[in-house]
């Protein structure tokens, strides 16, 4: 009987799915947000919405708001401030302070 031979062990790697992606956000003296502006469309999302700069939209509400601290052993932990928040021509979007540097990002998906 022949001895089967262990698999090779290959490491695992993994890819984060729905990056956030940097926006700018115009904040109160509470660092709520107040407006959102958007980059400009990708060239082939432009070709369809013919949009070339940022669209800033202001915030009429905050639906909800909610801390996550994570990670706290690693090199970089996590601290993020999440807000869920409608604009005025009624689009909603997530978006988040990053506590550790400040930056502001739209979550995506």
């Amino acid at each position: 009987m022949k001895k089967r031979q262990p698999a090779s062990r290959q490491p695992i790697s993994y890819r984060s799915l729905n990056y956030p992606a940097p926006v700018t956000v115009a904040e109160d003296g509470e660092a709520r947000p107040l407006s959102i502006s958007l980059p400009p469309a990708s060239p082939r999302t432009q070709a369809r919405r013919d949009r070339s700069q940022a669209q800033t939209l202001m915030i009429n509400s905050i639906e909800d708001v909610w801390q996550v601290d994570d990670e706290w052993w690693r090199e970089k932990p996590i601290s993020r401030k999440y807000y869920r928040v409608v604009t005025e021509n009624d689009r909603h979007f997530t978006i988040f302070r990053d506590q550790t540097n400040g930056a502001w990002y739209r979550q995506q998906g």
